[in-house]
């Protein structure tokens, strides 16, 4: 089996995905801010492209909620923006969120014909690979996996391919792996002992710092600390309470 790691949501080449299964990351901030909405009760996460097809899917999702960022900020007139402190139980239990993202949603979007499509992040990685594992036990069709990186507008980032990185350790197949799939295990077993420290270096990172989400930047550096497993069903991210 092939493991493959695409760069960016905006990557130029996305194999077949026919009989695979698909795993997102945007570590900063849509796919950590997405477990922890999932762990804080919300009912199921509906990610969008745009500015405009949120507000219209929200003609038809009755108390929904918008959220969503560009450049990093809460888009004007959204309820939420992209931080993961803004998705306490109070404000999400119950609720469904509908999403749009510079880069995340972009993801989710690219990869949402893949036979099964899973969200990940440095807080669920654990979870999401024994879901993985367990899938491929019951469904022998599958030929390969997909992780695509949302990465930074269409560049690679190091953030997401780290996260790739542990994701890969964790699944653990023996498979093959595409050069940036050899690269992500590299650059993880090379920085496992500080991942926070890399990531506070980073292009993104630094970002976050300067606009003042420093404390999501320390966040989402943790590692396995929620055990959520989401997945793409019907167009919706809800918690799969049957990976269990």
């Amino acid at each position: 089996m092939l493991i493959e790691v695409l760069p960016s949501a905006g990557s130029p080449w996305v194999p077949s995905l026919a009989n695979k299964i698909a795993v997102v990351i945007d570590v900063f901030r849509a796919t950590s801010t997405m477990v922890t909405a999932l762990a804080n009760g919300c009912q199921a996460i509906i990610p969008v492209l745009t500015t405009e097809e949120a507000l219209e899917r929200r003609r038809t999702e009755k108390g929904a909620l918008l959220a969503g960022e560009r450049k990093a900020l809460r888009i004007e007139g959204f309820d939420l923006g992209n931080s993961p402190f803004e998705y306490t139980p109070e404000v999400v239990g119950g609720k469904k969120i509908i999403m749009t993202t510079t880069n995340g949603t972009r993801a989710i979007q690219t990869v949402a014909a893949a036979q099964q499509v899973w969200i990940a992040s440095f807080l669920n990685t654990e979870s999401v690979a024994q879901s993985i594992s367990k899938y491929l036990e019951t469904n022998e069709n599958i030929e390969g996996i997909v992780i695509i990186c949302a990465g930074s507008e269409d560049r690679f980032d190091i953030p997401d391919t780290l996260c790739a990185g542990m994701l890969i350790n964790r699944i653990g197949t023996g498979a093959e792996l595409n050069d940036l799939g050899l690269a992500a295990s590299m650059l993880y077993n090379m920085t496992k002992g500080n991942i926070l420290e890399t990531l506070q270096e980073t292009e993104h990172g630094r970002l976050l710092n300067s606009l003042g989400f420093d404390r999501d930047v320390t966040y989402c550096a943790q590692t396995n600390i929620l055990p959520i497993v989401p997945i793409l069903k019907n167009g919706e991210i809800v918690w799969d309470m049957d990976s269990y």
